[in-house]
């Protein structure tokens, strides 16, 4: 009898689940979770790095073994590299090894999984290196090529659910090691002659982008700075295996207009994030707002005392800088409804039964809005819409059911899928 119950209780649930299956394909209605979200209003720029470094010299050319990693902290008098004279003719080849590490690590690290977002990128700066090249600016094209390699990397990850390039990594620190170890007789200890922290390159703007020059920066200083040149490496300061940043604080300067200036304020901080260095995200202040006389253009100097091996990569960089970040609950905009009370909200599928619930937008941006998420302590929070509610985005010809007090069922429909 116990087995008899038990086949009932079942083919009953198996009915009751039909039903309502059914029924969701006869109003066709679709659901989706609640999850949370954000929107940033921020202002996308070209910033240049100030800080005080030092070139770390060798007195001899030959193969350059580094040993510290970009923006590891070193001690004054430490050994940063060897060069090897036996590994002369592979220098070049260690340098293409180690950038072609770089980019892969780069490649690595993904902060947008949109295939949109991500070819919209790769648009953007095929056009901006072919118009680079063109005028002939081919520090710039030779920045953004490796940028490009970078976001094509991650599409293939992105679109062909690969986990990494951690295969290809191994087999480039393989043929380094090997290279390395084959290296025999003298060479030479390069030491550090001041502490900080350590970056494998040079781009001979040293002395030219100085923590001095950011604070004493004015509106046409930035423009003229970036149109003196690198400095050319003196035979007799000898070969440059790298740098040290002498301070963990560091400047971000950048070009806007007065509009867009007008929307921040001296003295406050605001996250910066750096698409091509895996979306990271520091915490930066705004030491100065420098205006154009007479003009609409205007310079933004930020400080931070935060590292990052990826951001310290090139001179140059494009940056965001996040005025604003609304956080709530992400709700698409078809979704949002009007009871007849006039109450504003949504409709969520909960026990079976098609249930209104209220919201309170936030933001709205690209066909979806972020709503108000109450905590359970707030007066009102039964009424409200909730994280991982199933909310439902359309349907035609639906009911909502509410339960009454005596147990049964009144159907209301609602006209607004109708």
């Amino acid at each position: 009898m116990k087995y008899v119950l038990t086949s009932i209780i079942a083919l009953a649930a198996m009915v009751y689940m039909g039903y309502h299956l059914y029924s969701m394909f006869k109003t066709g209605m679709t659901v989706e979770p609640v999850q949370s979200a954000e929107i940033s209003n921020q202002l996308t720029l070209t910033g240049v790095i100030f800080r005080d470094e030092r070139v770390v010299y060798g007195t001899a050319s030959g193969g350059v073994v580094r040993m510290f990693s970009n923006g590891e902290k070193v001690s004054k008098n430490a050994v940063v590299a060897k060069i090897y004279d036996t590994l002369r003719t592979e220098d070049k080849t260690l340098s293409r090894i180690e950038n072609d590490l770089s980019i892969l690590a780069k490649s690595n690290k993904i902060s947008d999984t949109s295939t949109k977002n991500t070819d919209a990128k790769i648009n953007k700066l095929y056009y901006t290196i072919r118009l680079k090249s063109e005028e002939g600016d081919y520090a710039t094209v030779a920045e953004k090529t490796e940028e490009l390699l970078i976001l094509l990397n991650r599409r293939e990850i992105i679109v062909n659910a690969r986990l990494n390039f951690n295969t290809e990594i191994a087999d480039l620190r393989a043929q380094r090691e090997k290279i390395v170890s084959a290296a025999t007789g003298e060479h030479e200890d390069v030491k550090t002659p001041v502490s900080g922290y350590f970056y494998s390159y040079a781009d001979g703007y040293e002395n030219v982008f100085t923590s001095e020059a950011a604070l004493k920066l004015g509106y046409d200083d930035l423009s003229s700075l970036l149109g003196r040149g690198a400095e050319k490496q003196s035979e007799e300061d000898g070969y440059a295996v790298g740098k040290m940043a002498q301070s963990a604080v560091w400047y971000l300067c950048m070009k806007t207009d007065r509009e867009s200036a007008a929307g921040l304020s001296e003295g406050k901080t605001y996250p910066v994030s750096f698409p091509m260095a895996s979306g990271s995200e520091i915490d930066f202040t705004l030491e100065r707002i420098v205006t154009q006389n007479g003009g609409e253009g205007a310079v933004l100097v930020f400080s931070t005392s935060t590292l990052s091996a990826d951001i310290g990569s090139a001179r140059k960089q494009t940056v965001s800088v996040i005025q604003e970040k609304t956080v709530g609950l992400r709700v698409p905009v078809t979704a949002v409804r009007t009871n007849d009370e006039g109450d504003i909200g949504v409709y969520i599928l909960k026990n079976d039964r098609t249930t209104f619930r209220k919201i309170q937008i936030l933001t709205e941006q690209d066909g979806y809005c972020l709503v108000r998420e109450f905590s359970p302590d707030e007066e009102g929070y039964s009424e409200m819409l909730h994280k991982y509610d199933n909310l439902v985005t359309s349907g035609k010809g639906l009911k909502e059911q509410k339960a009454e007090d005596d147990g049964e069922t009144t159907e209301y429909e609602i006209r607004i899928f109708g």
